[in-house]
């Protein structure tokens, strides 16, 4: 248990479709990729969609990474059309397992990638874990800069920071209500919305950000960490990621600090631009860890929003000596 209460199990934290609630067409269309019927399917137990996703292997051998979602799924659906979209278009360097196909299947979208030799990363993270994720990371960040022409023909774009990512201004101007904040943060939302204004300044960059950077969305291998799940990239500040990663990091106690300044993202990054990083990230976790439960996304999803926004904020506050 970290000094943010329990930590998620990012290897247990979703509730998934199974292979045996598959439509029998879905099904067949796996086999005919795979070139055989399932002889060991090992469901990913993480993530927050409730598509199904698995290693499927054939008692050949052959074995592939399979997502599928369908249509009482609306959301997986979107975000896995996105991500067949991306996967094409991502350029070499990028460490992302390869991807294999995608196809609608009747009502149903379904995807293969190479089923990669690795695990997903638990909390607390080791040392060695960090530091391959942090090079995947450092590698694929520097393959998306300048931003690829190939994703920018697909339409990923700058688009306008999301209002998610300004929920102290919000705040601050009456518009929405005050969400609970941490003792060190408490009677500061004066500051906290001077510090989210730069949010537009900091983002700006000539580069593609993943836009969902954690532990959960990578893979960890012997040698090397693969990234995942590219289905929110926009063309904005690469560094931002780093930041939104490290902040488990930072919650199992890590020198997320020493660590950040130390990737190549963050060369030419302020200290005030990382703090307008971390107040927006702030903003969006612990407002929308108070939200309902989303149909169709795992109910871990809030708790893993409270732990963030928690301890991005006691990351914030160890900087603004608040703590």
């Amino acid at each position: 248990m970290s000094r943010f209460g329990p930590t998620v199990s990012y290897d247990a934290t979703a509730v998934r479709a199974t292979w045996s609630t598959l439509p029998a067409y879905v099904q067949e269309r796996i086999i005919a990729e795979l070139g055989g019927k399932p002889a060991d399917i090992r469901m990913a137990g993480g993530g927050f969609s409730s598509g199904f996703a698995a290693r499927v292997r054939t008692e050949s051998g052959a074995e592939l990474f399979i997502k599928a979602a369908g249509p009482d799924n609306s959301y997986a659906v979107h975000a896995f059309r996105q991500e067949a979209r991306v996967n094409r278009a991502l350029p070499q360097g990028v460490p992302a397992p390869r991807f294999e196909f995608a196809e609608d299947v009747e009502d149903w979208t379904v995807l293969g990638f190479e089923a990669v030799d690795g695990r997903a990363p638990t909390l607390p993270m080791s040392p060695r874990d960090l530091d391959l994720m942090l090079d995947a990371w450092a590698k694929a960040a520097a393959a998306l800069t300048p931003a690829p022409q190939a994703l920018l023909d697909l339409g990923v774009s700058a688009r306008p920071v999301d209002h998610q990512l300004r929920q102290f201004g919000f705040v601050h101007s009456g518009g929405i209500d005050p969400f609970p904040l941490p003792p060190a943060l408490e009677g500061r939302i004066d500051e906290l919305a001077r510090l989210e204004q730069g949010i537009d300044a900091a983002l700006t960059a000539d580069s593609v950000m993943h836009f969902d950077l954690r532990p959960d969305n990578m893979i960890v291998g012997a040698e090397q960490a693969w990234i995942c799940d590219w289905n929110w990239v926009e063309v904005h500040s690469t560094w931002f990621d780093t930041a939104c990663f490290l902040i488990a990091a930072h919650g199992d106690g890590h020198d997320a600090d020493a660590l950040f300044w130390a990737h190549p993202t963050a060369a030419g990054v302020t200290a005030d631009e990382l703090d307008t990083c971390l107040t927006s990230i702030i903003g969006y976790y612990l407002s929308q860890a108070v939200q309902p439960l989303i149909p169709g996304v795992s109910p871990h999803i809030r708790a893993h929003q409270r732990w963030s926004g928690l301890a991005a904020a006691d990351w914030l506050a160890r900087r603004r000596g608040w703590s």
